[in-house]
């Protein structure tokens, strides 16, 4: 009985040891998920954390109805789905959403 009960104490500290066991998340605090909008990952001021490439700037052109934050969002994100194709998130670098970087991941 002794010997078994030694022989799955080292089973489990060996599966521990080697990841085997789930350990606790340990994320960081500037980590999040971010929010899928018309099919693009949207970023709002900050970066994704995997590799991407950048396709392209969609900007503000012409005249908006009220410059309603959402709006701007709404508008940037159709121009950026209408321009590129293959375009899977999109990144608004600053709160004025003038102008946002069309990407593709990796």
């Amino acid at each position: 009985m002794t010997r078994i009960f030694i022989a799955a104490l080292v089973f489990i500290l060996v599966c521990a040891s080697q990841g085997f066991i789930p350990k606790p998340n340990n994320y960081d605090k500037d980590m999040a998920r971010v929010t899928k909008y018309q099919g693009l990952y949207v970023f709002m001021q900050c970066q994704p954390l995997g590799e991407y490439q950048e396709l392209g700037t969609v900007k503000k052109t012409g005249i908006v109805w009220n410059g309603d934050p959402t709006e701007m969002y709404e508008t940037l994100v159709k121009k950026a789905k209408k321009n590129y194709d293959d375009a899977q998130g999109i990144i608004f670098d600053d709160v004025k959403m003038e102008h946002a970087t069309v990407i593709k991941f990796k």
